[in-house]
Parts: C-alpha cells; structure tokens; sequence
C-alpha cells in the first residue's frame, strides 16, 4: 500500500498550511521530488549496527523516544501497525486488510504472529484506523473491536496513468512477444493463496480446447503459504500456445497489458479492495472478480459467486468471452465507474479523519 502513503504525502500539503509534518526514515530521505516540499521535516532514525536484519529494536524503541524528542501531536502509523508505546498524545493506524488474523495459515508462523498481535494491539489503543473498503472495515470492527466510528474506509482510485489505449499495433505487439493468441485473459498482481489464481489457471484449462484463440496470461510474484507451484500448473497452457507466466512485467507494460486484454480477473475471499481491479476498468477492460470485491460487483462485472469452484470460474470466463455485447457493456460502464474514483478525494478523506481525531 506505498502508493497510499505517495497519494496522502503528494496532496496533503496543498490541502492546508495549518499542520508541521514530520517524515521518519529509516536510510535516508529518498530522492522523490514530493519529498521535498516546505512543509516537511525529515528525521532519519536508522537500525543500529548490530541490528540491521531487525527492525523491531527501531521501531518499538528508538522511533518513539525521536517523536517523544519532536513533539508531535498525532502520530501517523500507515502499516499495519505502530509502536507498542507511542509517546505522541494520539495515533492513526493504517490497517489495510487483516488477513494474518483471519487467515493466519497464509503467513509463515513467525510474520503471521507478529503482525496479529501487533495490529490488534494498536488497533486497541489508536484514535482511529484507516483502511481501504467497507469489508475490511467491518472486519477490524468485528476481529479486533474497534467502534465503527473510529474506522474510516477511504475509496482508493487508480493511478491517473492507466488509461485506454486506441493504438492496436502496439497492442498486438505485446500480445506476440508473450505468444498469446488473439484474446488473452489477464491475472495481474501478487499471488497468494486467498487470490486462487490456481483455481484461475484450473478454471481456464477447463475451456481452453473449446476457445482456441483465446489465452491465459498471470503475472505476480507468487508468495503463496502453503506453496502452489503456479509455474508449472501454468507449463500446459504455456506449451499449447495459449499461456504465458510472469513473475513481474515491465512497469513501461502495465498500461498495455490491461488495454490489451480481453477482461481481467481478480478474485478473493479475503480482501475487500483491489486496486489492480479498478487500474483494469479505466483502462477500459471488463473484469470478472468475486463477491468478496464489493465495490465492484453492482452489476458492471462478470461474478464468479465461488472463487474456490474451478465449474464456476469457468462460467463466469465463458460468458465473457462468448457474450459480446455483455463484454462492450461492461467496459463501457467500468470506465465510467473507475473515472469517479479519485486519489484527490481519498487524501481529502485521510487529511480530515486526522484531523478529527
């Protein structure tokens, strides 16, 4: 979630002049142009020699004596978590999803402990959480109970640089240098196991021999506990033709990838939001996806009403790919919904539930 910290400290120095924003680091200030702005105060609190590989001595003990030094009034924690004791009279969590409480077998023991407790604990004593849809606020609410007033679900937007593209030889371009046929269904993001891309790839080589002009390409680093090895689930598509894996693409590809595309899918039974979803649709790209994305399921995508069934995935594929009109529907209206999104409006709502507090 960096790209809400880059949104909330791009935009919130033009949205008042009544605040000191101090910035901690923990190796330097990084070179980013709105790092620079007049309104910030840089502190760097680094890891001590001996304890480089941890950051648990900086951040539960000498980050808190540096804002005890500064003087703040609020302290702004954005990753799921903040100091155990936070010298600042009040603090705001970011606390995006938490899957390591309610799917704690998706994490490795160690990580998945750390950051149950952690969070639940500042969740606990925070004068407020911010957190990415009504589901994950619902879930904070109900796992870790906070009061529904102190939780705010901020509407995230899209990077302004997806957009459609109307220049088909470049399109067509990309598609040859993964050699994927002329339809490609698109899985973009980081692959856990709540995202059952394995049940995408299975759903997909279902259909496959029926839809032979049509491919299948995931791109994500596969960070899924227990493991699936998707590289080789994908190998058959890959081999026929009609598939094609990577663990990351090109960030100057993003935009061409989803504009090449005949639908993306992204489904969960964990998660609440997906930006990648809404990066999809304004790049005019219908979407499949699942009950669980709430904000995108009021009729302008295709739902696979179980992510976990290969059957039902299938279907929702089938009728993107054979229903035209269906699919130039829900392009038309995903444009539409993903253009009243807006990274201006979600800075505006992070600034004032601070404030608030």
């Amino acid at each position: 979630m960096a790209r809400i910290l880059t949104n909330q400290l791009t935009l919130w120095p033009g949205l008042t002049t009544r605040h000191r924003f101090v910035l901690y680091f923990d190796q330097g200030v990084p070179p980013d142009e709105f790092l620079r702005h007049s309104a910030f105060e840089h502190r760097v609190v680094p890891r001590p020699a001996p304890f480089r590989g941890s950051s648990l001595l900086r951040e539960q003990l000498l980050l808190p004596l540096q804002v005890h030094r500064d003087d703040i009034d609020l302290f702004y924690a954005p990753w799921y978590y903040g100091p155990l004791y936070s010298p600042a009279p009040k603090t705001v969590v970011g606390v995006w999803d938490i899957s390591y409480t309610t799917h704690r077998h998706h994490y490795p023991l160690k990580e998945g402990l750390r950051l149950s407790l952690f969070s639940r604990y500042s969740c606990g004593y925070a004068a407020g959480v911010l957190t990415c849809s009504p589901y994950d606020k619902r879930q904070i609410e109900r796992y870790y109970g906070v009061p529904s007033e102190r939780v705010c679900a901020l509407p995230l937007a899209p990077n302004p640089k997806f957009m459609k593209v109307n220049e088909p030889a470049r399109l067509d371009a990309l598609r040859r240098k993964y050699g994927l046929p002329a339809k490609y269904i698109l899985s973009l993001g980081v692959i856990m196991n709540r995202r059952h891309v394995d049940v995408i790839i299975d759903a997909f080589s279902l259909i496959s021999a029926e839809y032979r002009d049509v491919g299948l390409m995931v791109v994500g680093r596969n960070y899924t506990v227990p493991a699936v090895d998707i590289e080789a689930r994908m190998r058959p598509l890959v081999e026929a033709g009609q598939g094609a894996y990577l663990p990351f693409a090109p960030e100057e590809e993003m935009v061409d990838l989803y504009n090449g595309a005949w639908c993306y899918v992204c489904v969960s039974t964990v998660d609440g939001e997906a930006t990648m979803l809404k990066e999809a649709m304004r790049c005019g790209t219908p979407v499949v996806t699942s009950p669980m994305l709430e904000e995108a399921v009021d009729g302008i995508a295709v739902v696979a009403e179980d992510p976990t069934n290969p059957d039902a995935m299938a279907k929702a594929f089938r009728r993107m790919i054979v229903d035209v009109e269906l699919h130039e529907r829900l392009a038309s209206q995903g444009l539409e919904w993903s253009a009243s999104l807006s990274w201006g409006r979600v800075a505006e709502m992070s600034l004032e539930f601070l404030e608030s507090r």
